[in-house]
Order: C-alpha cells, then structure tokens, then sequence
C-alpha cells in the first residue's frame, strides 16, 4: 500500500504525540460478542421475508386492476354496429352460396368418387 507524503509535518508530529492508548481486548470478548449473536431475535427477518413476498403480490394486483380496464374494448356505437352487421352477412352470403367450387382449394382435391 502507497503511503501519503508527509505534507505538513507538523500535523502528523501533533497526531502521534496526543492520539489515545490503545485498550487492551477483553479475554473474554470473543465469548460475549457470541452470547449476543445467539441471543439476537430472529422475528425481524420473518418480517422482512413477510414483505418481501406480499408487496410484489399487491403490485402485481394493483397493475392487473389497472391494466383490466386498460384492455376492455371500447361498446361499438349502433353505427358501427349496422357495418358489421352488413359485413358479416355479405360474406356469409360469399361462403354458403357456389362460389366456392370455383376456388383453388377444389380444383387439388379429388372429387369422384367412382
């Protein structure tokens, strides 16, 4: 690792002169800090893994909601509905009427039967 240069000599003599004793660690710190962990309530991650689960659920609901009435079809008007109705029934009268004899689907299939 690359030291800094000492740029102000002064401040660094400052800092090792009045910086704090170090305190010698606890023989038995390793012992309490696991006392503490083993004794640490778990409830908050159960919490966390509630949430986790039912905000994405409620997002999920709230943009079916709105995507729903997104997707609904606007009613025709009676307009719209009298063209339709002219459409269907001008090409049902093209489909049950001899007209399709005539297309190429026929003229592959083999029609006698003799």
């Amino acid at each position: 690792m690359t030291q800094l240069p000492n740029d102000d000599p002064d401040l660094v003599n400052f800092l090792c002169q009045y910086r704090p004793e170090v305190q010698p660690a606890s023989p038995d710190l390793e012992q309490q800090i696991l006392q503490q962990v083993k004794a640490w309530p778990l409830s908050p991650l159960r919490h966390y893994s509630r949430i986790r689960f039912v905000l994405p659920v409620a997002a999920g609901l709230v943009a079916a909601i709105v995507g729903y009435r997104a997707f609904i079809p606007a009613q025709p008007s009676p307009a719209e509905l009298a063209t339709l109705e002219t459409f269907i029934e001008s090409n049902w009268q093209g489909t049950v009427s001899n007209e399709h004899l005539e297309s190429d689907v026929w003229h592959f299939t083999d029609l006698d039967t003799e």
